[in-house]
Parts: C-alpha cells; sequence; structure tokens
C-alpha cells in the first residue's frame, strides 16, 4: 500500500488553520459530544458526557417500547412498530439510527389519514414521535453545573477568540446539545446562530444570506443543521416560526422531509444546508469535519457536490477510526482530489489511499505541534534512536484536535 507522510498533511492543515484570510469552517457530528468523557458516580468507570447516536437510539427503542406498558397493550403494538419502523428505515451502508427512524416517522404522519401504518394509529404514531424527542431532549440537555472543568470545546474558543480572522468561523453541527454554546460564551466568543430578537429570537432566514443581515466577520456562526433542545416552534398570527429560549424536554429536532416550507420563508435545515453550500462555492474555503460519520445523505450531496464543480475548496475530514475501504467517504475520496480523509492509520490524500508514515524522525524539538497531532513511535523512549517511522493520527479525536488548535500558540 502507498504511504503518506503525516508531517506534511498536518503543517499543511495547521497553514490553512493559521491563515487570517481564509474562509474556515467546521462541520461537528455527534462524536465531538461524545468525545468527553465524566466519572460514573460510585464506580471506577466513565461515560459519554452527552450518548453518541447509536446510544440514544437505545435509549429511544426502550422509550417507545415502555408505551406498550403505559397503554397496557397486551400485543406488544409499540415494540412491534418499533422493529418495523427501524427495519424501513434501515439505511443501505450503515447501522439505522434514531434520526432515520424519527425521519421516517413524521414522513408516515404526514400521509397516515384514518389508517394505521406499522400497527399504529396517527394518535399513536405521534405519541412515538414526542416520546423520542423527549427521550433524546433528557439525555442530551446538561445543566450548567454538569459541564466538566477541562471540556475540549472551551479550547476552541479560545483558538476562535485569538486567531484573527478575515472571515467569520463558521461552525456546522449536527448535534441537538448546547455544549458548543456554553463553551465559546464561557470563552466571550461573540456567537450568531441565526436567530434574531431580544424577547423571543426568532429564526431569521435572510441572516444566513445577506451580510448586511448578519453581525460582522469577528463573531462566530453557529449553524445547528438538525435543531437543538432549545428550540421551539410556535404560531405568530397566520404563521409559524422557530424561536430560542430555555431547553425543553419537547426540544426541535429538524430533519430532512420535515416541515415544508412555511410561506415563503425556509425552516432551518433546508436554509443551513444552503448556507454550507455557499461557503464552500468560495475558492479559498477550508471545511473540517470532525465526529462527524458521512451518514446523512443530503450533507454529503452539499459537499461532495460542491468538491466537484470547484477544485480550490478543500474539505479535511478528520476520523476517530478508519473507515472501511467501501465506505462512502473512501469511495468519494478517491475521485475528488480535494477531499482528504484523516484516519488513524490511513488517509485517502489527493484521491490515493495509503498508510501513515513519517519521511524523517520528528520530536518536540523538531515540530512541538506533531506531539499533540500524531501519536509516533519513530523514537525509542530510552534511547532516542529512531526504531520506526510509522505511529496514529490523533486528529479525529475532537480532545487532540482542540489541543491541536492550542498548539498554535505556543509552537
Amino acid at each position: 500500500m502507498m504511504t503518506h507522510d503525516p508531517q506534511k498533511t498536518i503543517e499543511d492543515l495547521r497553514n490553512h488553520l493559521t491563515q487570517h484570510d481564509t474562509r474556515i469552517a467546521f462541520l461537528f457530528g455527534a462524536g465531538t459530544s461524545s468525545a468527553v468523557r465524566v466519572p460514573v458516580a460510585g464506580t471506577s468507570k466513565d461515560k459519554a458526557l452527552i450518548p453518541a447516536v447509536l446510544e440514544l437510539t437505545a435509549l429511544c427503542a426502550e422509550s417507545v417500547k415502555k408505551l406498550d406498558v403505559a397503554a397496557d397493550a397486551a400485543q406488544h403494538t409499540f415494540t412491534t412498530a418499533w422493529g418495523l419502523l427501524a427495519k424501513e428505515a434501515k439505511p443501505s451502508t450503515r447501522e439505522v439510527n434514531i434520526e432515520d427512524i424519527l425521519t421516517l416517522v413524521r414522513r408516515k404522519l404526514d400521509g397516515i389519514g384514518d389508517d394505521k401504518l406499522v400497527g399504529l394509529s396517527k394518535s399513536e404514531l405521534t405519541s412515538v414521535d414526542s416520546t423520542i424527542r423527549k427521550t433524546i431532549a433528557q439525555a442530551v440537555d446538561i445543566g450548567s453545573d454538569d459541564f466538566p472543568p477541562g471540556l475540549p470545546h472551551y479550547e476552541l474558543g479560545r483558538w476562535i477568540a485569538r486567531i484573527p480572522r478575515k472571515h467569520p468561523v463558521e461552525i456546522f453541527t449536527t448535534n441537538y446539545d448546547l455544549v458548543i454554546e456554553h463553551a465559546l460564551e464561557t470563552e466571550w466568543v461573540p456567537l450568531f446562530d441565526g436567530f434574531v430578537g431580544c424577547y423571543q429570537p426568532f429564526f431569521n432566514h435572510d441572516s444566513l444570506y445577506r451580510s448586511e443581515a448578519a453581525p460582522a466577520s469577528r463573531w462566530a456562526r453557529l449553524w445547528k443543521i438538525h435543531g437543538s433542545i432549545n428550540w421551539t416552534r410556535i404560531k405568530v398570527g397566520d404563521h409559524k416560526r422557530f424561536v430560542r429560549g430555555r431547553p425543553t424536554h419537547t426540544g426541535e429536532l429538524i430533519l430532512p422531509s420535515h416541515y415544508k416550507y412555511d410561506e415563503s420563508r425556509k425552516q432551518p435545515y433546508a436554509a443551513f444546508l444552503e448556507r454550507l453550500g455557499r461557503v464552500l462555492a468560495y475558492d479559498d474555503a477550508i471545511l473540517i469535519t470532525v465526529g462527524y460519520s458521512f451518514g446523512d445523505e443530503h450533507i454529503n450531496a452539499v459537499i461532495f457536490d460542491a468538491l466537484q464543480v470547484k477544485p480550490r475548496p478543500h474539505v479535511f475530514s478528520l476520523h476517530h477510526s478508519d473507515p472501511d475501504e467501501k465506505h462512502i467517504i473512501v469511495d468519494t475520496a478517491k475521485s475528488r482530489l480535494n477531499l482528504f480523509v484523516l484516519g488513524p492509520r490511513r488517509a485517502v490524500i489527493t484521491g490515493v489511499l495509503g498508510e501513515w508514515r513519517l519521511t524523517s524522525a520528528v520530536d518536540n524539538r523538531t515540530a512541538p505541534f506533531m506531539d499533540v497531532a500524531f501519536d509516533s513511535d519513530a523514537l525509542d523512549p530510552a534511547s532516542g534512536v529512531a526504531e520506526s517511522l510509522t505511529g496514529r493520527f490523533r486528529l479525529g479525536d475532537f480532545n487532540y484536535f482542540c489541543r491541536f488548535l492550542q498548539s498554535m500558540f505556543t509552537a
């Protein structure tokens, strides 16, 4: 197999991040929240601060099945329905998750009428929808006293605050939790999320498209593609709108094919996807993905199409574990030279799949930032004599990625 020099790739990434006139965007998936570990009270174990998507799926399955007990359903109506929904919603290339199932539930609600689907009436399907939303909201709602002091997101906030930029840093995330908001505000980073107003901030579609309708470039942007636990959909006059307030246990989870256009105003999901496409239309754009497994076909289409149309924008996709060679991100990167897939042991760079191998040994004296980004076994700890040039690329772990950002101030 071909090889790639991790030092060159990491230096390229670092140079992109330090250029003040580069358009920097991040796409953070569930892995950025679940990467934070907290101790389990009374034990020596730890757990994710925010459950990952598959953990959320299991929690939702348990909650929906409990509806049988509440309804005294001897035939296990809800349990059977969950199995049918999971089977129908399952994508061909990965495990089914709660977003797949919730999207399917809502599609069925849109067209159910007086019939039954997967054995459930419209009111029962509505109960499934509300149970899923409540379960997710409770699982990801972290109180202000429960945020750990070593949250890596604080380092992200400090980096944004200290790096002078011509263009605002844009953060796209599929997460429902409020970890990013908490961390960036703790670090005094001005943050704009598309909502405007003082009494009951509402989603303003124009602010994503007209620069005069948004704050200046020193304000970071946060686009929550799948919604948030502190959003609510309300009716104002003859129209419905999304507003932001305190977290609720009903959460507003925005997914594909959910909530059609309301009059001439686009709902946030479509607007945020269009925003992502507009960012990637710039020649100097750099998108870095962390904790995102490329399981959302709608997001993938925006990214892949943008890279095919223009060769100049670049995407660095950082992975906690090496994607399978048949994974869509690996297969796509082989034909798009501006898409780099960087895993712990191998990478796809300029269309070539290869293993990591240093050209020459490095240490803290020659490249301090490499100690954070690459776990090299190039030097023997005792003698300092080069034994091997292999190692593990660390930046797919959000904890190390944020340390890497901080290393720019010390290296």
